[in-house]
């Protein structure tokens, strides 16, 4: 999770990130990236059977946005990507290296 922290030092809910990674008996591998700025989050659900979890999530929408409005926040949107194969990604990013890539950003919390 990335955060950013309030006066007080406590993390801050209006600006942070949430990474969920999710090992599912029917749907394998999924991964979802929740990201929080100004109080508007943005969900994108990564997992090869993404058309399913859409289609399937759809009637759900309406309620997710309605139930985060209550608590002040706005769903920008969700969007449902496939994983990228490790193959693909090579042939489209050359990796940066380490000594090049800044200073480090890690996970602040991981359960």
């Amino acid at each position: 999770m990335e955060r950013k922290e309030n006066k007080d030092g406590k993390i801050d809910p209006d600006y942070c990130r949430v990474l969920f990674y999710l090992e599912l008996e029917r749907l394998k591998e999924t991964v979802i990236d929740m990201q929080v700025q100004n109080r508007i989050i943005k969900v994108t659900v990564i997992n090869g059977h993404g058309a399913v979890l859409e289609e399937a999530a759809g009637q759900y929408l309406d309620i997710l946005r309605e139930n985060l409005g209550k608590m002040d926040y706005r769903l920008s949107g969700v969007s449902f990507v496939k994983p990228v194969n490790e193959i693909e990604r090579d042939l489209r990013v050359k990796p940066i290296p380490f000594s090049e890539a800044g200073p480090y950003s890690g996970v602040d919390i991981r359960i």
